[in-house]
C-alpha cells in the first residue's frame, strides 16, 4: 500500500513560512523558511527538530516579510494553482518542491 503525501494548500505553506520566519525571529521569509515549511507539512520535520526558535513572548520589532523571491515564487503558484486555498496534487507537489530547490529566478 502506497501512502501518499499529506495534502498541503498553497496558503498552508505560505502561512507556515511565515510562522518559521516569526519563530526564529528573522525580519525576512526567504525560500529556505519555504523549503523547511514543506518539509514541516509533509511531516518530514518539526519545528522542534529544526531548531532556533523563540518564545511568541518574546517583543517582536515586526512581523516578517517575504523577500522578492518568495513573492514571486507566491504570485506564480497562486496563478498555477488557481488560488491560494486549491490543494497541490501529488504531481504538482513535485514540481512545487523541485521550484524550492532550484535558484531563484
Amino acid at each position: 500500500m502506497t501512502v501518499e503525501p499529506p495534502r498541503i494548500r498553497l496558503a498552508d505553506l505560505l502561512s507556515t513560512a511565515s510562522s518559521l520566519a516569526a519563530f526564529r525571529l528573522e525580519p525576512a521569509i526567504t525560500r529556505k523558511h519555504l523549503r523547511d515549511a514543506l518539509s514541516v507539512l509533509l511531516e518530514e520535520t518539526t519545528f522542534e527538530a529544526l531548531g532556533g526558535g523563540a518564545s511568541p513572548l518574546i517583543p517582536r520589532r515586526a512581523a516578517p516579510a517575504p523577500d522578492a523571491d518568495v513573492l514571486a515564487f507566491a504570485a506564480r503558484w497562486n496563478d498555477r494553482l488557481g488560488g491560494p486555498f486549491v490543494e497541490v496534487s501529488p504531481d504538482l507537489l513535485a514540481e512545487l518542491r523541485a521550484d524550492l530547490e532550484s535558484p531563484p529566478s
